[in-house]
């Protein structure tokens, strides 16, 4: 092995052992959050001021009505662009849902849905998320316990329009001469 490679190695151990913190002690962030709470209302208003001094700004408000919590939340980066977030978990009996919807700051709206229901040691899981595009993306899920072993059997479907992928510039590789 020779001496870069050994660096390298050590390197990345330290890093992994010692965490960011190693790297640099200017990298500070500073955070406020103020949470409020009236009733069944949870409000929540933080900001978070990274390294380079650009802000991050999210207040959420959370309320509890019965068996039902919506949750309704804005977050706005340091350029100024917004993503709002929407979540209502209804519990009745042994069945839970979830309905949410996060919309983006061009406008595009991504939604999803979940139910999980628990039958003895059985908990059944189903799902769906549908992107800005149209594409929907479905699961199942099923986990049993038996004694203390857990199993967990699924399945994932994909169906419709995928999210677009920027093309990708091809680099010419040098071919050996013959």
């Amino acid at each position: 092995m020779n001496r870069a490679r050994a660096l390298g190695i050590l390197a990345v151990i330290a890093l992994l052992t010692g965490g960011s913190r190693l790297v640099a002690d200017d990298t500070s962030q500073q955070s406020q959050v103020t949470t409020t709470k009236d009733g069944n209302t949870v409000t929540r208003h933080g900001t978070v001021t990274g390294p380079n001094g650009k802000t991050t700004t999210s207040e959420s408000t959370t309320t509890r009505s019965g068996n039902t919590v919506t949750r309704v939340g804005t977050t706005t980066g340091p350029k100024g662009k917004k993503v709002t977030t929407q979540n209502t978990w209804t519990n009745d009996g042994n069945t839970i849902t979830r309905q949410g919807t996060v919309t983006g700051p061009k406008g595009k709206t991504a939604s999803s849905s979940a139910t999980w229901t628990k039958d003895g040691n059985t908990v059944t899981r189903d799902g769906s998320t549908t992107g800005p595009n149209g594409g929907t993306v479905s699961s199942h899920g099923t986990w049993t316990k038996d004694g203390n072993t857990i199993t967990h059997e699924g399945t994932t479907t994909k169906q419709g329009a995928a999210a677009k992928k920027k093309p990708r510039a091809r680099v010419q590789r040098p071919r050996p001469h013959s």
